[in-house]
């Protein structure tokens, strides 16, 4: 669940930090201070992204960017209600104003959004769309990175649902649109996590396959000095060792990833490394260390089963919310197109009783003229 989570967000921020170069040095700067502001103070990027709005004659494009702000920032307060409101309305503009690049990129955004409250259906609805819309239009090679920040998550979907088949697919599209421009810092971002995927997608199915994948995330990771995705791609080298029983060179990748997860506090990753140790010892026969490392994991899983519990809660709580107040408002359009639509008949009914009155009274003037 935690992985989940820090791999959604990154892609969060990579879909939504971002502002098209359009020569107004202002507002540029407005963003920038607005992004900063996402993890420390969302309510601080709420309002920068308000203030934007208000000012005279900006851009569809700065409209947009201002309510991508806005979305990742009640996102950043977990309002999600709010967050995909706002990413509808980037999405909306996107599409009146015909910005294929912002269409993709909002779309991404909502099904993202949508996977964070464990809405599937839904994110798949928005990345099925972005995905159709990215092949049916051309978008210049610096936008390429968005076709694969939509396939990254689709992929990442299919690999939740256990179809790896498919997933691999999608990892693979990424890949190939990130490394068409790897001067692009959003692509370079997510190249090596599309790698990390892939390889745990293959470590069940095809081990050769898996161990190419993490090295070359190990690679990309070390180059690009990004150590969470390095530790990541070590634990998945690590398991290969243990599943061809060489627990000596599995401890020893698992040693050097160790002081990785604890530089960027990814106790997660802590615990998958102290399991994999405990297991190691076991079958190097040292149950002293396999003690040691267990307890360790012990330890930390006891902490995540008590946070893992309240993160579901609040996840159904969030989604079971948001499904009920999307509901209720679509009870209450509904009710007041049920009220338009009665309101339109009674009005022709009215119309209609008016002119049969006037033909009726014509009618009988008629027949009497002829009487007389």
């Amino acid at each position: 669940m935690r992985v989940f989570r820090i791999f959604i967000l990154m892609i969060l921020i990579v879909l939504g930090n971002f502002s098209f170069a359009q020569n107004n040095k202002e507002i540029d700067s407005l963003i920038g201070s607005a992004n900063a502001f996402l993890f420390k103070n969302p309510e601080k990027t709420i309002e920068i992204g308000k203030d934007i709005l208000k000012k005279k004659d900006i851009s569809d494009s700065y409209k947009i960017s201002s309510y991508i702000l806005i979305s990742n920032g009640y996102s950043g307060l977990s309002n999600y209600q709010k967050a995909i409101e706002f990413a509808l309305k980037a999405n909306e503009l996107s599409e009146k104003a015909k910005d294929n690049a912002n269409q993709i990129r909002t779309l991404g955004l909502i099904g993202n959004l949508y996977i964070r409250i464990e809405m599937r259906d839904e994110a798949w609805h928005y990345l099925d769309k972005a995905d159709k819309l990215s092949q049916s239009v051309s978008l210049p090679d610096s936008m390429k990175y968005l076709i694969g920040n939509i396939n990254l998550l689709k992929g990442f979907l299919y690999k939740r649902s256990l179809d790896c088949g498919y997933a691999i697919k999608h990892f693979n599209k990424a890949i190939a649109e990130f490394q068409k421009d790897k001067g692009n810092g959003f692509a370079v971002a997510n190249l090596g996590q599309a790698y990390n995927q892939k390889g745990y997608c293959y470590l069940k199915i095809d081990k050769d396959s898996a161990q190419v994948s993490f090295e070359k995330g190990l690679a990309d990771a070390r180059k690009n000095g990004a150590k969470s995705l390095e530790c990541n791609a070590l634990i998945g080298l690590s398991e290969i060792k243990n599943s061809k029983s060489d627990f000596k060179i599995s401890n020893e990748i698992l040693f050097s990833a160790l002081p990785l997860s604890k530089e960027v506090n990814q106790i997660e990753m802590e615990s998958r490394i102290y399991k994999l140790l405990a297991e190691n010892y076991i079958g190097l026969d040292d149950f002293e260390n396999h003690l040691k490392y267990q307890n360790l994991f012990d330890s930390i899983q006891s902490k995540f089963s008590e946070e893992e519990i309240k993160t579901v809660n609040e996840l159904i709580k969030k989604r079971n919310e948001f499904k009920q107040k999307t509901y209720e408002s679509k009870q209450k359009n509904y009710k007041i197109l049920i009220w338009i639509l009665l309101g339109i008949l009674l009005i022709s009914i009215l119309i209609s009783s008016y002119f049969l009155v006037i033909k009726s009274r014509k009618i009988n003037k008629n027949i009497k003229n002829k009487i007389s």
